[in-house]
């Protein structure tokens, strides 16, 4: 034969395999099909065509015996399986579909026949086992499914996956303890992370409060006699934070830190866990175990130290009982920090957290607007870390009165990130000094600019700000109630509080028929809040719900005054039921979002 004819055959013989492959495709596409729209009688007569055609394929099988089923031609699939089992012995699952038929025939005692051949005809082949058990448990035989399983795990040198399927079947029978002790067995045979994350998966979605006590007990009783295995201690930790028991889950992930001299992986993503449930206590002792234990560069130094004194800050500012004493050592730690990593890109957020403790804090914009002019004045600085305390250094310009030298540099960020989000942040920050100083217009034309701005934060504010400016205006061609108060606004920015009061106790009685009074209300409450007079401000937020359910700043006095329960009265109860008025009733609000957050987290729930 000469190499032209062998080349010739050569290809022929794959476009007849092509065509054949194309054929069988396109007949299993319309058997799915006629099965799925429910004609199966077509589906069988496909199915049987290419089970036969294609060496009696047992997948084609399957669907061929359950297109018969549906179509209740139960002595034919009967036949049909006897003639498969001939030609495949092995394939000992169609047993149990066999039963499964001759109990829809009701036939209970060929019914157990089929069943007990499926057993008794299992061999040494894991896939075997697998299929039998799979075919039992899909037809919710999960008690001869668990048979199979026990008999798996008798005749197997490795039987580890076993109890997982076992504790899978628990699962779904509902005997949540028996399940508890499989996977736990199953742990104990494959203590890794990736078994504990599909076991933490599975009991996530049935085990109840008592459940968790039950396992607790058993993981405690069981890592006493496997000290070493990190499955059953992941685990326990895992009950620990599922619980809300964030200190007990701290106790074990330090010690299992220190005993398998791991990373802080584990410790970090505590404090993240912790910090995300607002358990802060927690989340700034891992931050702080990591700070202590692990080298500065180590993976998870300098996000823990950024993390740790931002939750610190943010708890002293919190706290009612805060004083310049609180303050001064957060800022000698900002302080320690950046002497460890110097004063680079590393450290720009250590430099912006310091600028803004003693600015609004200790009240040193002096010290605050130095330490940024000389952050921003480096070679070694990006450009972005530069914009980023530009913005903060125009804000304590603003704050100490110095209203143009802070426009320029919100212009400078502005002309040098056109398209980015430092622009539009940059945009509306100068957006708001022209409103402070009673530029209406030019502010409403560039808060109408940044109203698709891609970032959603600043196209909210943008808008709700420009409602406000129309709002206010109305028909006073003066605005002059409008310039009081967004000068009052810009003297609580400057904290010049008593100034801020009398500024709008001017406006109400200069024009009593004003249509700021919930307006003013609400930034004289905020101003009460930063004085620490809780009782005024509670009362301020009140008057606002009370009196303009409907006005703008309605939904933000239910949220701060939510916030107030919870963190300062301690009224958990109360809270929830001012999240819960918010998010119900305020469904379009930016803060509806947040605040069934926040409820779920008072109601006891893990958020992801």
């Amino acid at each position: 034969m000469t190499l032209k004819k062998k080349h010739f055959r050569f290809i022929l013989f794959f476009i007849i395999l092509f065509f054949n492959v194309s054929s069988y495709s396109q007949e299993s596409r319309l058997a799915a099909e006629y099965f799925r729209s429910g004609e199966y009688d077509n589906a069988a007569s496909i199915y049987q065509r290419l089970y036969q055609s294609n060496n009696y394929n047992s997948t084609y099988f399957s669907y061929f015996i359950k297109s018969l089923i549906y179509a209740e031609r139960y002595e034919e699939a009967i036949d049909a399986i006897g003639n498969h089992l001939k030609k495949k012995p092995n394939d000992i699952q169609f047993y149990v579909t066999e039963g499964n038929i001759y109990e829809k025939m009701g036939e209970d005692k060929k019914a157990d026949k089929a069943f007990g051949m499926a057993i008794d005809n299992l061999d040494e082949s894991t896939i075997q086992y697998l299929n039998v058990a799979n075919e039992f448990a899909q037809s919710g035989k999960f008690d001869l499914a668990l048979d199979v399983y026990n008999k798996a795990i008798k005749k197997s040198n490795n039987p580890t996956d076993y109890y997982r399927k076992i504790g899978d079947l628990y699962a779904q029978k509902g005997e949540n303890e028996n399940m508890i002790d499989s996977y736990i067995t199953y742990l104990e045979l494959s203590p890794n992370s990736n078994v504990n994350n599909l076991v933490q998966s599975t009991m996530s979605r049935y085990l109840g409060d008592e459940d968790y006590k039950i396992l607790e007990k058993k993981l405690i009783q069981e890592i006493q006699k496997n000290p070493d295995n990190i499955g059953l201690i992941e685990l326990l930790s895992w009950t620990y934070i599922n619980t809300g028991d964030y200190n007990k889950a701290y106790r074990q992930i330090t010690a299992m830190d220190r005993r398998f001299s791991e990373n802080g992986v584990r410790v970090y993503n505590l404090a993240e866990d912790a910090r995300k449930a607002e358990q802060y206590s927690v989340a700034t002792k891992a931050y702080k175990y990591i700070i202590d234990n692990k080298e500065v560069n180590s993976p998870y130094y300098l996000m823990s130290v950024r993390n740790y004194l931002t939750v610190s800050s943010d708890r002293i500012i919190k706290d009612t009982t805060t004083n310049e004493q609180d303050l001064a050592e957060i800022e000698d730690q900002y302080k320690k920090f950046i002497d460890i990593y110097g004063t680079n890109d590393r450290s720009t957020y250590l430099i912006l957290g310091l600028a803004n403790i003693e600015a609004l804090y200790l009240h040193d914009i002096d010290s605050a607007i130095k330490l940024l002019d000389n952050f921003i004045n480096l070679r070694n600085i990006s450009p972005e870390n530069k914009a980023k305390a530009k913005l903060d250094l125009a804000d304590y310009y603003m704050i100490k009165g110095e209203i143009w030298e802070a426009s320029l540099l919100y212009s400078q960020v502005d002309k040098d990130f056109k398209e980015g989000e430092l622009g539009e942040i940059a945009r509306y920050k100068n957006g708001k000094l022209y409103y402070y100083t009673g530029d209406f217009e030019w502010a409403q034309i560039i808060f109408n600019i940044l109203k698709p701005a891609t970032t959603r934060l600043i196209s909210n504010d943008a808008i709700e700000t420009s409602v406000f400016i129309t709002e206010s205006i109305g028909d006073d061609s003066l605005h002059i109630p409008l310039n009081m108060y967004a000068n009052a606004e810009l003297l609580v920015l400057q904290n010049k509080y008593d100034e801020a009061i009398n500024k709008m106790d001017s406006i109400n009685f200069l024009f009593p028929e004003n249509n700021l009074k919930d307006d003013i209300w609400y930034l004289k409450a905020q101003i009460y809040k930063k004085i620490k007079n809780f009782s005024l401000a509670k009362k301020m937020y009140e008057q606002i719900i009370e009196s303009f359910p409907d006005e703008l700043k309605a939904d933000n006095a239910i949220f701060e005054l939510a916030q107030m329960y919870e963190n300062i009265y301690n009224d958990k109860d109360k809270a929830k039921e001012l999240y819960e008025k918010l998010f119900l009733e305020y469904p379009d609000s930016t803060l509806a979002i947040e605040s069934r957050k926040k409820y779920r987290i008072l109601n006891g729930e893990i958020l992801p």
